[in-house]
């Protein structure tokens, strides 16, 4: 199970960088030859914005999803057929997805 998921980790870091750089030369190329207006301008920063939205999210659920199972470490629990392991980890993604919303809310209203 491990190298699966090295393997599909690197490969979509892999993935993000090649579109992070052509997303970069397709921005470059716009400029140098004048295709930009104010239109365009607008189109390529909400593009931008999302994709640091959507990072900002995963981080958040992975970081509160990370704590639940660290809390889980320390909590016991006694029949190993009980629900509340995965009551707690539903809770602490629930809690990462609260705050992602809370951060994305502040965010388009100041934006």
């Amino acid at each position: 199970m491990g190298p699966i998921v090295v393997f599909l980790g690197t490969s979509l870091a892999i993935v993000i960088i090649i579109i992070s750089i052509l997303n970069h030369r397709i921005k470059m190329r716009m400029i140098k030859e004048g295709h930009v207006d104010e239109n365009s301008i607008k189109i390529l920063s909400q593009e931008n914005a999302g994709f640091k939205l959507d990072t900002l999210k995963w981080g958040i659920i992975l970081l509160f999803g990370g704590l639940g199972l660290i809390l889980l470490e320390y909590i016991p629990y006694r029949r190993y057929d009980s629900t509340l392991p995965f009551g707690i980890e539903v809770v602490s993604l629930a809690l990462g997805f609260l705050v992602y919303y809370f951060i994305a809310r502040n965010d388009s209203k100041n934006g």
